[in-house]
């Protein structure tokens, strides 16, 4: 399946400019003469901040420009806050794969050297065309970690050893999670799944699943009308119980996802929500420890 890695326009929720041009802090506290004092790194999602802030802090001051769950990445005006960020930062991250093209224009616009701009699709297996939800591929998030401590201590030498630790228990709690999807997979590898656009697909991949309604995900993401014959193939799998769980992105309102929602529930189909955005308060490896957590539970697995 094809993915244009950038939607349209329209069909997701959009919060006012200013609440977008809110800046959440990860892995420091309020603002200090110390934390001002620290290289600053800019991650343009709070995912991916997460991450670098467990490998940067305390050495670095790591902020995010998007963190609510109600924000589409893909459509996000950028503000002067944010340019002077960036223009401001010693490293700037990004997820890449066309999912935050914005964030190329503003650190081209900074003059930030090439080197300091760490994009996860720069050494993972993704293509042009392929799953833009990188946070989800391991492969992608453990090259990440790597190149991003190298970064860190190409610019910042003197704590180059803590970069590099801190790198290593991110390279193990990526193993982790690799270690328990694969106890899951052991029970729920060939079952028939299905979500209303491919953000789960890199961990249905990772347990094993058989993704179907593909041609409905990709239109979704997209902001392209499903076909009707799509759309009823869907709602035949649900109703006949083809389809062992339904994932959703809970940030999408179209009205077509809302329908098929409402049959899943109807035909007693378990949904899993998901989001594009780190919840507050919690780690990625936590974050996604859970969902696979969760998702085995709807999939009737004993954990």
């Amino acid at each position: 399946m094809a993915f244009l890695g950038k939607k349209k326009n329209g069909l997701r929720l959009k919060t006012a400019l200013c609440a977008l041009g809110v800046v959440g802090a990860l892995g420091l506290g309020g603002e200090s003469a110390k934390a001002a004092s620290m290289p600053l790194v800019v991650a343009a999602e709070n995912t991916w901040g997460d991450i670098a802030a467990q490998i940067a802090a305390p050495d670095m001051r790591v902020v995010a420009i998007l963190s609510s769950p109600t924000v589409d990445p893909h459509e996000y005006q950028t503000t002067p806050t944010d340019a002077r960020m960036i223009a401001a930062a010693e490293l700037v991250v990004a997820n890449g794969a066309g999912y935050d093209a914005w964030a190329d224009k503003l650190v081209a616009a900074s003059g930030l050297l090439p080197a300091r701009y760490v994009k996860a699709d720069s050494w993972s297996p993704w293509q042009e065309g392929g799953n833009p939800h990188l946070w989800f591929n391991l492969d992608a998030v453990s090259a990440f970690v790597k190149h991003f401590a190298e970064a860190c201590a190409h610019i910042d030498p003197e704590h180059a050893d803590g970069y590099a630790g801190r790198a290593e228990k991110m390279q193990l709690a990526i193993q982790s999670i690799q270690a328990h999807a694969n106890l899951l997979k052991a029970h729920v590898a060939g079952m028939h799944v299905a979500a209303t656009e491919p953000l789960f697909t890199p961990l249905a991949d990772l347990l094993g699943l058989q993704m179907d309604e593909q041609a409905y995900q990709l239109a979704i993401m997209n902001d392209v009308e499903p076909a009707p014959s799509t759309v009823a193939t869907f709602e035949s799998d649900l109703k006949e119980h083809r389809l062992k769980m339904l994932v959703y992105n809970q940030q999408v309102e179209e009205p077509s996802v809302r329908h098929l929602l409402e049959l899943a529930q109807e035909s007693k189909v378990p949904t899993l929500p998901l989001s594009e955005m780190l919840p507050a308060r919690q780690h990625w490896q936590v974050w996604v420890h859970g969902i696979l957590s969760q998702t085995g539970q709807l999939l009737g697995v004993q954990q």
